[in-house]
């Protein structure tokens, strides 16, 4: 034997003070508090990056943020999003627009077909009616009865002023 392990006999045989005792107990009590702040502050960093990435917080985008396990900065956790199709790209973003222009283009020319007009114009009612709530005069609002009724005949209008 040699005279560390006679040594480290003689420690381990006497007791502790009871002050170390209780500061041994106090820094284990202060470790434990330390991981459990710890522990929070990471959670906490989590969800701004979450936040950051435009992650939502109820649906799928909760199921995506309690499952996702990756590396926790805002692009690896949109990349992620985009992957799973909780988020969209900016390219599909842009083909989505393009692909409702596209409908609605079509939607113009059946509502075109359907009253007689090329759907890309209004009707010539609603545009006799939107320019008579621009009008700001009674004569205004005769001149347009007249260049409507001359120009529309299918609006059917009627003044007494053209009756006599």
């Amino acid at each position: 034997m040699n005279d560390f392990d006679e040594y480290e006999e003689e420690q381990q045989q006497q007791p502790l003070d009871p002050n170390i005792r209780k500061q041994l107990r106090e820094a284990e009590k202060a470790r434990k508090e330390l991981e459990t702040v710890r522990a929070e502050l990471e959670a906490q960093k989590r969800e701004v990056q979450f936040s950051k990435a435009g992650i939502p917080e109820s649906g799928v985008g909760s199921l995506f943020r309690k499952a996702y396990d990756g590396s926790t900065d805002a692009d690896s956790i949109r990349k992620a999003a985009e992957e799973y199709g909780i988020l969209q790209s900016p390219e599909k973003e842009v083909e989505q627009i393009n692909s409702n222009a596209v409908e609605l283009d079509a939607l113009r020319k059946a509502q075109g077909a359907t009253i007689g007009t090329s759907g890309a114009l209004p009707d010539p009612g609603q545009e006799f009616l939107s320019r008579i709530q621009s009008a700001t005069t009674p004569e205004e609002v005769l001149e347009f009865v007249k260049q409507a009724s001359s120009s529309n005949p299918e609006l059917g209008l009627w003044t007494s002023r053209s009756a006599f």
